[in-house]
């Protein structure tokens, strides 16, 4: 069964298939994907965020953000959700350690 015009999908030059450009997700599906991708992140990049908030700036929202920061990181803390940030981190203080002293 051929397809009309109206359901054949433009002429593109990219890598996306037709069938998958017909079959696209919803504008709130890439922003649902967006949020819980920014959840995962602030779950296990916690220990970094102290040191950002640091750089804000001296008004009263940037106080405001730097304890929110500190309370965030302190409550990942007692979750134990910081050690693969530190495992991570650890990692690669040995492998850069490794490199600069095979020089």
């Amino acid at each position: 069964m051929a397809l009309t015009r109206g359901e054949r999908a433009p002429f593109v030059t990219d890598a996306i298939p037709p069938a998958l450009r017909r079959r696209g997700i919803s504008s709130r599906q890439v922003l649902i994907a967006c949020v819980v991708g920014a959840l995962v992140l602030a779950l296990f990049a916690s220990r970094d965020t102290p040191g950002w908030a640091e750089r804000l700036g001296d008004s009263n929202l940037d106080h405001w953000l730097r304890g929110i920061a500190g309370a965030w990181d302190a409550a990942m803390e007692q979750l134990g959700l910081v050690h693969p940030h530190e495992a991570l981190r650890a990692a690669m203080h040995r492998l850069l350690d490794v490199t600069w002293s095979a020089d």
